[in-house]
């Protein structure tokens, strides 16, 4: 089988597919997506057969089948009866949207129901079960279930909007619910790397803020959590450069030989025959180069643990390394023996490394790498 048949005859089942999607809802007793499929298919083709049939055939049924559920569960003890009844009817509404949407459809079926007083109705009673669950949760005292009583809060707000002290109930729970954490200042026992250490936290701390998005989750400074009065945080992020060396130096002196590796013009002779030529030989050079090396690394901890008990929950350490280095030199012979680069470095002279301060920053990129993703996945879990 060919290429163009194979296309082809894929074309056609995913056509097939499509056409028959109404109504194999339909033989799967899921009415509501065999309205929704009929009309979507009525919507491309309103002569489409296939699809008027499935429609007059599905709605009757689909608005038997909600109107069944809507009695039952009425009927029952469900403490969610009315919040189960307000989907049915969304549902109920939803379709008579889209047929309305259709004039396909709407021409199949001019008298659709409308249910949006009952639907109304169904919201006024849905926002106390809501209500009053959530109350239920919120007693309990526990992050858990105060994310279930916020989201309860939610859809009674939802159901009924400004119900009782709903609003209140919503910023109470999300509270609750909400992990505290505060983030300690970086600790460091030389005043001369203070400005570095803090640039270094105002990163890390920026980072935290900005893209550890958790709905569930709130950060601190120590100055944010005092102005706020939150004297007792879920938990506490402290970091601490438990070793760093900044600016040591490592001079090495090079000296070696080196030969052109092509010819060059190294000047003329004369033949017998009086004709004057060029003469071409390999050139060789003395190489003096000085490399200095300014190494700055350091090794920070990062320790989450729990407030209340102190639990560790979290002990990670991670190291970074900085290598500054200048390179000078000189040479004794042909500098042709020498490459670009080389006679680059001779014409270099001795440069003062950058400031101590910035040697700290730059050692600390890669632990800042290292520590953002390691808190970011920590955070991920809640």
């Amino acid at each position: 089988m060919n290429k163009t048949i194979q296309y082809a005859l894929f074309a056609f089942i995913l056509i097939a597919t499509a056409c028959s999607s109404g109504e194999k809802a339909l033989q799967k007793g899921d009415y509501y997506h065999a309205v929704i499929k009929s009309i979507d298919r009525l919507r491309s083709n309103p002569d489409k057969s296939k699809a008027q049939q499935t429609l007059l055939e599905s709605y009757p049924l689909a608005v038997n089948w909600y109107k069944n559920q809507i009695a039952a569960s009425l009927q029952s003890s469900d403490p969610f009866k009315h919040t189960k009844t307000v989907g049915y009817y969304q549902s109920l509404n939803s379709m008579y949207n889209e047929i309305n949407r259709c004039p396909a459809a709407l021409h199949l079926l001019p008298n659709v129901q409308l249910f949006r007083q009952e639907e109304d109705l169904a919201r006024q009673e849905a926002a106390p079960e809501c209500y009053q669950a959530g109350i239920q949760q919120l007693a309990k005292q526990t992050r858990e279930d105060a994310k279930h009583a916020y989201r309860l809060f939610v859809r009674a707000n939802q159901f009924v909007p400004n119900y009782k002290d709903v609003k209140e109930k919503i910023r109470e729970a999300e509270y609750q619910a909400t992990l505290k954490v505060i983030i300690e200042h970086i600790p460091i026992q030389s005043t001369k790397y203070q400005l570095s250490a803090a640039f270094f936290q105002d990163q890390v701390t920026q980072y935290i803020f900005h893209n550890i998005k958790q709905k569930f989750v709130r950060f601190y400074t120590p100055k944010q959590a005092k102005l706020e009065g939150l004297e007792y945080p879920d938990q506490v992020i402290a970091m601490r450069f438990e070793d760093f060396v900044v600016g040591e130096t490592h001079d090495t002196d090079i000296e070696r030989e080196v030969i052109s590796t092509d010819s060059v013009e190294v000047g003329s002779t004369t033949l017998k025959n009086g004709e004057k030529v060029k003469v071409f030989n390999k050139v060789k050079a003395k190489l003096h180069i000085h490399r200095r090396e300014v190494i700055s690394k350091g090794l920070l901890s990062l320790q989450i643990e729990e407030y209340s008990n102190q639990k560790l929950l979290e002990n990670k350490q991670m190291g970074g390394k900085y290598v500054w280095f200048e390179e000078w030199g000189h040479f004794n012979g042909d500098e042709r023996a020498l490459t670009n680069e080389e006679l680059e470095i001779c014409k270099q002279e001795p440069i003062l490394p950058p400031a101590r301060q910035d040697l700290f920053v730059e050692f600390t990129k890669p632990i800042y790498t290292q520590l953002t993703a390691e808190i970011s996945r920590f955070y991920k879990r809640y």
